[in-house]
């Protein structure tokens, strides 16, 4: 629980007939992660590997335009993955049929596009015809005269006897028939052979010209006209494309219902054999199993006759295995914890043998936001939103655990608003049964403080108990956050006390609880290579650095290592920092509420900004307070002993809807 599990190297062999019948049994086992075996140099020669990229590829393909969700559950455990090549004849079918299937929906998806770029057209056109109304003549007649060119268009009111100016080279005539909004409606009449010329000087005048239909006739009330006309023809196409859209999205449907468990398993299955081995008779396949897990991985394999199981323990002192594979870690929690998994990873995933600080963060965590964020109300409205998240329906799992968190947040700041006699800011209605920070500054500093001498102690003891596991000794005595750090911090704190007592404190007092670590501490590097030089297989670099250069690096280490400790130790004022200040913010709230209760329906005002300002506590201030505690947890706790150079354990899996029976049950 509070180590990654112990995992086991597992290889397994089989008749090479069995390989997929072989992972659909391991991922509704759900708890062995594949090795990938074609990169391991010392089998190359041994074994060959079977290329299913492009059968994988086209499942995915067909599973990207059904859209099958990779992710959700098989709906029928009875379902079972085909061997690779009964599947890439059944799959090759599904692959022609959906390739028709997608160049029929391209057609209609042009043919919608084309009839909406038409509707839009014929928009623009009616609102240019509209323009013309006022012309009570042929328009169509009008715009296609053999020697002459008229041209439809707006112009700024104040550009029109510049326009004229303009155009005083060529034969011209400018007819305005209406004013609106500053801009004129006009016909310009010239030459056909001076068209060119004229458009550019009418472009430079800001003038628009208006889009009509070509086939204009008669006059522009006709053209309307016709022009409903054709919408009224267009609409209807529309409408019998959108039915064909209907239809073509309800087979989508059906086929997906029909090919999604076909897909999902088999393609999970695929992933895995092409990551298996094979001779001219044998499959070999490897990976990792829990410990917790392995006695069910034989009752599997027990079953089965022709198949063999080999393990090998994995020891914490190694992270990689004797072919360069990581071995995975895997956390193992309680439920109530397992939310929190996903903001340890944030920093990342601890090494195998590392520990596991999923509940200790928790509960700290919890704390930390509870005692900066301590309301009765607000954290009322985040238990809500937390219940919320758990209770809404067709929510995914990653909504439901920040539900969790929502939930233990808002239950902590809730027993905090109890202790500090707050609800929504107000620190008149309920009674504080602890004290009210604001009040009571140097205690809230202190405990603060205390809170985080306790972490950074702790951190320092999980760090000593990790490298003990892992029998990494020199590191546990000597390295910053080994026993001589943990003896260097202690005895600082109770130099510090002593002093605040009035305690008379001795220089060999302070040598011995202060300065004696300090000074052993880069006895760690020369410890460390004498005891590889026993240790044949390990491989240290040599120091050739001169002592004034060792002597000069040992010093700022030291120094280093005292302001780290100090700077972690007053980091948690910030718990303090931000109690206060949302006591601050509420009172500035209810000041400026009262300010506005003195306008006119001063009442409505105070309401609206005791409520607004409420709302921006609970977002933007409980936001910075879950930053702030990830903070602390991150820099001030987890620097002491995370490692975090491990990778996820990632079984492969076949995940069922609830209430189905997994098939090897």
């Amino acid at each position: 629980m509070f180590i990654t599990d112990k995992m086991y190297k597992v290889n397994l062999f089989l008749p090479r007939e069995d390989v997929t019948r072989f992972w659909d049994a391991v991922g509704r086992f759900g708890e062995l992660q594949p090795t990938e075996l074609r990169h391991v140099s010392r089998l190359e020669q041994y074994l060959s590997f079977i290329d299913l990229s492009e059968l994988s590829a086209k499942l995915r393909e067909a599973a990207s335009f059904l859209g099958v969700d990779m992710a959700a559950p098989l709906d029928d455990s009875t379902v079972i993955p085909l061997p690779p090549d009964r599947l890439e004849a059944q799959v090759n079918d599904i692959y022609s049929e959906l390739t028709d299937a997608r160049a029929r929906l391209q057609g209609l998806r042009e043919a919608q596009r084309s009839v909406e770029r038409e509707l839009d057209k014929l928009t623009v056109q009616e609102a240019h015809l509209r323009l013309l109304e006022p012309l009570q003549v042929d328009i169509g007649a009008l715009l296609h005269l053999r020697r002459f060119c008229v041209l439809a268009g707006t112009l700024p009111e104040d550009h029109l006897d510049q326009l004229d100016r303009s155009l005083h080279q060529f034969l011209h005539a400018l007819l305005p028939y209406r004013s609106e909004r500053h801009r004129l409606q006009l016909l310009v009449v010239c030459l056909n052979p001076d068209r060119e010329r004229v458009n550019d000087i009418l472009e430079s005048a800001l003038f628009r010209p208006l889009e009509l239909p070509e086939e204009l006739a008669g006059e522009p009330q006709q053209a309307l006209l016709a022009l409903a006309a054709k919408r009224e023809d267009l609409l209807e196409q529309k409408r019998r494309l959108d039915d064909e859209f209907a239809k073509f999205e309800a087979w989508r449907g059906e086929q997906r219902a029909r090919l999604s468990d076909f897909v999902k398993i088999n393609t999970t299955v695929l992933t895995a054999h092409e990551q298996t081995g094979q001779t001219q008779a044998v499959a070999v396949a490897a990976g990792w199993v829990p410990k917790r897990e392995l006695h069910r991985l034989r009752i599997l394999v027990d079953t089965e006759r022709n198949w063999v199981l080999e393990t090998e323990e994995m020891s914490y002192e190694k992270t990689k295995d004797e072919d360069g594979n990581t071995v995975p870690s895997r956390l193992h929690n309680p439920a109530l914890f397992r939310p929190f998994e996903g903001l340890v990873h944030l920093y990342g995933v601890p090494r195998y043998g590392g520990f596991d600080p999923t509940i200790l963060f928790s509960i700290s965590f919890v704390l930390m936001f509870g005692m900066m964020f301590g309301d009765l109300g607000h954290g009322f409205v985040l238990f809500l939103g937390g219940a919320g998240l758990l209770l809404w329906p067709r929510l995914r799992s990653g909504w439901r655990r920040t539900g969790k968190i929502f939930l233990m947040v808002g239950m902590a700041s809730m027993v905090f608003g109890v202790l500090y006699g707050s609800f929504f800011g107000y620190e008149k209605i309920i009674p504080a049964l602890w004290f009210h920070p604001i009040n009571q500054i140097n205690r809230i500093l202190s405990y603060s403080i205390i809170l985080g001498i306790v972490i950074i102690v702790l951190g320092i003891i999980i760090n000593m108990g990790t490298k003990f596991i892992q029998r990494r000794y020199v590191e546990l005595v000597f390295e910053r956050f080994g026993a001589l750090g943990l003896w260097f911090f202690l005895g600082a704190l109770i130099a510090v006390y002593m002093n605040a007592r009035g305690t008379s404190v001795s220089f060999v007092t302070i040598l011995i609880l202060m300065f004696l670590p300090l000074l052993l501490m880069p006895l760690e590097q020369p410890l460390k290579r004498f005891a590889a030089r026993h240790k044949p297989h390990d491989k240290q670099a040599a120091d050739n650095s001169g002592p004034l250069v060792t002597l000069l690096i040992t010093g700022v280490d030291i120094f280093e290592t005292m302001i780290v400790y100090l700077s972690n130790t007053i980091s948690f004022v910030r718990v303090a920092a931000f109690a206060l200040n949302h006591v601050a913010l509420s009172i500035a709230i209810f000041q400026i509420g009262g300010m506005l209760r003195a306008l006119p329906a001063g009442n409505v005002f105070y309401i609206l900004m005791v409520a607004g300002g409420n709302l921006l506590i609970l977002v933007l201030e409980g936001g910075v307070v879950a930053i702030q505690a990830l903070r602390l947890e991150f820099y001030e706790f987890f620097s002491k002993f995370f490692e975090a150079e491990g990778t996820a354990f990632v079984p492969l899996k076949l995940k069922f809807k609830k209430g189905v029976m997994n098939a090897q049950s």
